[in-house]
């Protein structure tokens, strides 16, 4: 197979991408650490060896699966952000993230016998579940799920291969649809078999159709293989593991609870229609299977992100709450007379029956987070029971009127925002802010967008805006602290920090929130570019004018982590607002140029990547890879 020699790579430049160091190789692909000299960030670039120069059908295969893999936008699946070839060979450009693979994790941790504990076993299936289906709703199947492609992303400190995972390490899985684009680009025979034979499920191994629940099984091989230390099947070669998979019942894992190993028969049946349909399903019983059964019921809130519905319930009269809480005691004491596997099946089925009204329901989002108290699954069952005794003795007619009311599923608003500055109902008074720390924007027709339109700039257009006002400065440490004392509302990713320094790390809805409790709202996309380049025709690029560097000072701005508000003067706008590019990403309401379904806009860039006024992020709404080094700041209509 031809191949480009690796010194050949480093130093060169494909793209807007530099290849600098030489990471590692593969059977498909060597790998490189670059850096992206548009965005200025590290990235890694994987170059596939298939040669595809001189076939043109071959080339728009490859580029045909490689734009639906880099479509992809999940936490948990490491980002695509360009590909093309390069002498012939296909290169894919991809977020990078420092980390070990799950592998090495897994290697070290069985040399000295030991195993990751089964809470934390939990929650690593939980987050990879919720990036699997998340990406076989949008049709992309990964092929060649195993630890190896896997990345453990430590939030903060640095992962230790010698000691347990810390709380914020995620899973982050990476080469998502990478065996599809490699046969994209490969000119293989029609029934090749193609993934890892330690991982393949059964019909992967027969060369047969497949489908998701081939990643199901392939996870589920993932999950024995960190309960038991070792994976199912492993033999001198590979034929022989190959055959293990198609013909061989996996063998129980010693020393795990019953209800766990139900949870592994099941995720490795030989027959996909009896397999989990779902990734979701396997790890709502794999939290029952431990006992972690109010964290089970927490799992729809990583339902794919195209959700269309949400479901909700009305609020309930005193009665009706009074009904709730005296069956919930009552179930309480049916649940524990229930035998365990009983009380098991039956969480789980009632879970994912409430998740049933569609398999990509995702439950409204809420700036305040409830803990759950315990799973709604046994809730379900005592109600039921306790409503049979109170139908048998007072009355069927007063129970059914004592019932919740149910709304339908439905798009509904969530009712702790109100992301403009203006009474909920006609009785209310509006309350208009104070002007302190606001500056005003005059009415008038602004120019927004570029003339060069890319993936992060929309078109020229010029918006007619009504006269506004909005903040100075990024909103604080010290004013959210005020605002969670207040609402008891939950804290950023990023808390806590210094008091003048940019609130970071807050989700489009807690930025929504925390404006509308302060008599404000969020500034649509127009009005915060309007804001920050001001009136007139082709209006400045950047706070300081159109030179990026601002004579050098640009270059002297805070790179490694934020600043306090308002203390750049050269990161200025005319109008008097401070610090519109280069501190945190600033979050902004309805966009002026086009989105896709269910994402919000950060503007202005964040330290160490500064950004041009016109440009422009879609990411969805509660994505930690940019909420993270997400702020804002609010706009009013009006001031006192």
């Amino acid at each position: 197979m031809y191949n480009l020699s690796m010194p050949e790579w480093i130093g060169k430049t494909i793209g807007k991408v530099r290849i600098d160091k030489y990471l590692a190789h593969g059977g498909m692909a060597e790998v490189y650490l670059g850096s992206h000299l548009a965005l200025e960030r590290p990235v890694a670039i994987k170059v596939l060896h298939s040669h595809v120069e001189q076939d043109p059908d071959l080339l728009a295969r490859f580029q045909r699966e490689a734009k639906v893999v880099a479509g992809l936008r999940h936490p948990n699946i490491v980002q695509i952000f360009d590909f093309d070839t390069t002498d012939g060979h296909p290169y894919i450009v991809m977020e990078y993230l420092k980390g070990p693979t799950l592998s090495t994790y897994l290697r070290r941790l069985h040399d000295r016998d030991e195993r990751i504990p089964l809470h934390q076993v939990a929650r690593l299936l939980k987050v990879l579940t919720a990036a699997l289906d998340y990406a076989h709703g949008q049709g992309v199947i990964h092929r060649d799920i195993k630890p190896g492609n896997i990345l453990l992303h430590g939030k903060a400190d640095e992962i230790t291969l010698d000691k347990p995972l810390s709380n914020d390490v995620e899973a982050v899985i990476t080469d998502f649809g990478l065996v599809r684009i490699e046969h994209a680009t490969s000119q293989t025979a029609s029934g090749m078999i193609s993934g890892t034979p330690a991982y393949m499920s059964p019909e992967q191994a027969r060369g047969a159709k497949t489908d998701h629940r081939t990643d199901i099984y392939s996870l589920g091989v993932v999950l024995y293989e960190m309960l038991a230390g070792r994976v199912p099947f492993d033999a001198d070669s590979s034929l022989s593991v190959i055959y293990m998979q198609i013909n061989e019942t996996p063998p129980p894992i010693p020393g795990i609870p019953a209800a766990v190993q139900e949870v592994m028969n099941r995720a490795l049946v030989k027959d996909p229609n009896q397999r989990y349909q779902t990734s979701r399903e396997m790890a709502v019983d794999f939290f029952l299977a431990i006992g972690m059964t109010a964290e089970a019921q927490t799992i729809h809130e990583f339902a794919p992100e195209s959700a269309k519905f949400k479901k909700t319930m009305s609020e309930s009269t005193n009665a009706e709450k009074t009904m709730w809480e005296s069956a919930k005691a009552e179930g309480t004491r049916l649940e524990q007379a229930m035998p365990e596997s009983t009380r098991l099946k039956a969480m789980s089925e009632s879970i994912r029956s409430e998740e049933g009204v569609s398999e990509s329901i995702k439950p409204a989002q809420s700036p305040v987070k409830q803990k759950p108290t315990r799973s709604r699954a046994w809730i379900g069952v005592g109600i039921f029971l306790f409503l049979c005794l109170l139908v048998g003795g007072i009355g069927g007619w007063r129970v059914l009127s004592a019932l919740p009311i149910f709304s339908s599923p439905t798009e509904t608003s969530n009712p702790d925002i109100n992301p403009t500055n203006e009474s909920t109902t006609s009785s209310d008074p509006v309350v208009i802010p104070s002007a302190d720390g606001m500056v005003k924007i005059a009415s008038g027709s602004y120019e927004v967008g570029l003339s060069t339109e890319d993936e992060y700039h929309s078109a020229v257009q010029n918006i007619s805006l009504n006269e506004f006002w909005i903040d100075q400065y990024q909103t604080t440490n010290i004013q959210y602290q005020q605002y969670l004392t207040e609402t008891g509302a939950v804290a950023p990713v990023i808390w806590p920090s210094t008091d003048n320094y940019p609130v970071r790390g807050v989700t489009w809805d807690q930025a929504a929130a925390y404006c509308g409790w302060a008599n404000k709202r969020l500034a649509t996309e127009a009005e915060w570019e309007a804001a920050g380049r001001g009136p007139g025709s082709s209006p400045q690029l950047y706070p300081w004018g159109n030179d990026p560097t601002n004579d050098g000072q640009a270059l002297q701005l805070p790179d490694q982590d934020t600043y306090e508000v308002g203390t750049q003067s050269s990161n200025t706008t005319p109008s008097g607002l401070y610090d519109m590019v280069g501190n945190v990403w600033e979050w902004v309401a309805e966009p002026y140029g086009s989105v896709q379904e269910g994402y919000k806009i950060l503007r202005g860039g964040r330290f160490g990547i500064p950004q041009d006024l016109a440009y422009r992020l879609a990411v969805t709404p509660n994505d930690e890879r940019y909420v993270k080094f997400a702020g804002f700041r609010c706009a009013s209509d009006q001031v006192q």
